[in-house]
């Protein structure tokens, strides 16, 4: 009857060192999952009567990032919008020849969705 109970031992033992492992490998597929986003210090500005974002560190491939502006008359349903040139320092242009308005701008990262400015205020008088 001994010998029936270290084989019992052993399975348990076996089932528990399963389990760690499958806890393990779902953790290390979510964990590598997600994915990263690249590191971009930048702010948007206003210049003369355009909306700029100026980069001061780092940048993102053209089309890995999007920007939305809204304002109260312009652009009333927020649309992302694609980056089509790479952002990168000095700076990018997001729109020109604006209207005197109060406007909003975001940005993010599009294939992580990581979002480096949300609605930051840029008054155009």
């Amino acid at each position: 009857m001994r010998l029936f109970e270290k084989g019992q031992g052993a399975t348990e033992y076996l089932l528990m060192l399963a389990a760690v492992l499958v806890i393990v490998a779902i953790a290390v597929y979510y964990v590598t999952s997600t994915g990263g986003f690249p590191t971009v210090s930048a702010t948007a500005v206003k210049h003369d009567n355009e909306i700029r974002i100026n980069v001061l560190s780092g940048s993102i491939p053209a089309g890995d990032w999007q920007y939305r502006i809204t304002g109260d008359t312009y652009n009333p349903e927020p649309n992302w919008a694609d980056g089509t040139e790479e952002l990168k320092a000095p700076y990018v242009p997001l729109a020109t020849n604006l209207n005197p308005d109060k406007y909003y701008v975001s940005l993010k990262h599009k294939p992580s969705g990581h979002v480096y400015i949300t609605e930051q205020t840029i008054t155009i008088s």
